[in-house]
């Protein structure tokens, strides 16, 4: 309980304090039946994310839950679950929000702003709007993942958005990287160590918007999280009623532009009922590339989605 409560409270001072040149909440709320009878301990634990309610009106039901989302996110994430995924057999759903807003340390002027070609694949382009920007960024070719790697810091230095750009006529580039960082974690951190100098870099990076929607459950079990979402599932600290999780659900919307990164994400897991001097660099991102938050304090991904990498591709 004392190790909740610490998070909880440096959660909440990394949200509040502007000093760190960018604003990140996250909040968690558990939405419980109201007939439903929760243990002394957990109320006095969760006593402020416990909302009881009613599911009997899956209309209304979902329009508590995510009017609650919309606030924590700043309108980012709307419509995180349904109507039809909660009714009155539901005994409580599981919600967690988190927004991020930062501002590049060096921010893309407007005007060099200019519509470019983005290739989907070596025989399929298309037109996006192109940043562009030269200045001093970390910036590293790893033979061991064979791509690009560059560093775009937001104000304050804390939390970083890394850029992977494999080469331009690489068939599997981004599953190649990704299949690397699996096999090997510290991959990244070897970069962060020997990168460890600013260099010229002429930057051209796409202005995007991204939302994505998840099913969790194929991902939690291959992560070993199956229990959960059986007969099996042991929640009896939290009531004497037996439950299982019957979904869980993420969506997650982030916005890249020449001011910095917006990005906000949301999930659900829901329970339906009971007992179940150097050289100028070019970095020229005009095909698939994957990219992440990383926060340095904490050295672990600072991304509002549980899937840490993401693929961009126009079509």
């Amino acid at each position: 309980m004392q190790v909740y409560k610490m998070e909880k409270y440096y959660q909440t001072m990394r949200g509040l304090n502007s000093s760190y040149g960018y604003t990140f909440t996250s909040a968690n709320k558990i939405f419980i039946n109201d007939q439903l009878t929760v243990k002394p301990c957990m109320t006095d634990i969760f006593q402020q994310e416990l909302q009881p309610m009613s599911f009997a009106n899956g209309l209304e039901a979902a329009k508590v839950i995510n009017t609650w989302v919309e606030v924590e996110t700043k309108n980012n994430i709307k419509d995180l679950i349904s109507p039809d995924q909660v009714d009155s057999r539901t005994n409580l759903v599981l919600a967690n929000a988190a927004y991020f807003k930062g501002i590049w340390q060096s921010k893309f002027s407007p005007a060099l702003t200019k519509p470019d070609v983005f290739y989907s694949s070596p025989n399929k382009k298309s037109l996006v709007k192109m940043m562009k920007q030269n200045g001093q960024f970390r910036h590293i070719l790893s033979e061991e993942l064979r791509a690009h790697i560059l560093e775009v810091p937001y104000k304050g230095g804390n939390i970083s958005m890394y850029f992977l750009l494999p080469p331009f006529a690489s068939k599997d580039g981004v599953a190649d990287i990704l299949a690397s960082l699996k096999k090997d974690p510290t991959t990244f951190k070897r970069f962060t160590e020997e990168a460890n100098f600013l260099k010229p870099v002429e930057i051209s990076i796409p202005k995007f918007t991204v939302t994505q929607d998840l099913n969790l459950i194929p991902t939690l079990t291959q992560m070993g999280v199956t229990d959960l979402f059986t007969s099996a599932a042991d929640l009896s600290r939290l009531s004497d009623t037996p439950i299982s999780f019957g979904d869980a659900v993420h969506k997650a919307r982030l916005e890249l532009d020449e001011e910095g990164t917006t990005a906000a994400a949301a999930t659900a897991v829901f329970s339906f009922r009971s007992s179940r001097p150097l050289e100028h660099t070019k970095f020229v991102a005009n095909h698939p590339f994957l990219y992440f938050l990383f926060d340095k304090m904490s050295q672990s991904m600072a991304e509002v989605d549980s899937a840490k990498f993401k693929i961009l591709q126009f079509h």
